[in-house]
């Protein structure tokens, strides 16, 4: 059945994965049966099908064999796939799935993780919910993570697709900053995001979390002016932020 009619398969996805996620633990030769079958086919179905809620939930099985036609199957869809197809697999909730599904001893999802959903998909997730679902991951356990999630905030900003704006929108800029004392990662990220958020700024708070920043910038500026713009980049968000109506009013 799995190299018959597309229908054929169907019904045979269809009665796996009842078996699979059922109340009794699927024995031996059904999860053999059912790796085989997932990576001759039906997980390649699953995804032109648009099944994603179904794929999603095979992060959830112990076994590696079943996990694994899910997350080779979606890698190479997001590579492949333009940014509406990508921001159909976000707004299907792949990254609430995965953290369901838990990461401890999974090495396999923690690597479609971090080096797949949060560097591709982080334009998207900055569409989907600004980039919200990606903040706790900061903190994650697993270092991978964690520096995959900076880098997926970071590429919102120099993508053509990330939305700043939404970012802003969604208190973005003050997330960041009460995360980022000790962490040189997250510290970069906030001053990389800040040139291209400061014309968005609407919040009196988060101008003068802005402010205060600019304050420390300014300091070493008395002592030695040549190390200002190489040691500070953040810097430049003086400037962009001249531009911001919402400081034009608050000013």
């Amino acid at each position: 059945m799995v190299g018959g009619a597309p229908a054929d398969r169907a019904r045979l996805r269809h009665a796996l994965l009842l078996r699979l996620h059922g109340p009794s633990a699927p024995s031996g030769a059904l999860r053999e049966v059912a790796a085989n079958s997932l990576s001759r086919m039906l997980a390649r179905d699953m995804v032109e099908d648009g099944d994603l809620l179904q794929l999603f939930r095979l992060f959830e099985n112990g076994d590696p064999r079943i996990r694994a036609p899910a997350i080779t199957q979606l890698w190479s869809f997001i590579q492949a796939s333009d940014e509406t197809a990508r921001r159909r697999i976000v707004d299907a909730e792949v990254l609430p799935a995965i953290l369901h599904a838990g990461l401890r001893g999974k090495d396999d999802l923690i690597a479609f993780t971090a080096d797949c959903v949060l560097p591709i998909l982080g334009p998207s997730f900055s569409q989907h919910d600004g980039g919200t679902s990606i903040v706790p991951l900061l903190d994650h356990n697993e270092p991978r993570i964690r520096t995959a999630a900076a880098m997926a905030l970071r590429g919102v900003v120099d993508s053509r697709y990330g939305n700043v704006e939404n970012m802003v929108k969604t208190g973005m800029i003050s997330k960041l900053h009460s995360v980022m004392d000790g962490d040189d990662n997250v510290r970069d990220l906030w001053c990389h995001l800040l040139p291209k958020a400061a014309p968005f700024l609407s919040i009196r708070a988060e101008i003068d979390i802005l402010f205060t920043s600019l304050r420390y910038v300014f300091r070493p500026f008395i002592c030695n002016i040549s190390l200002l713009t190489p040691q500070f980049p953040n810097i430049a968000i003086a400037v962009k932020l001249c531009d911001s109506p919402s400081w034009k009013q608050l000013a």
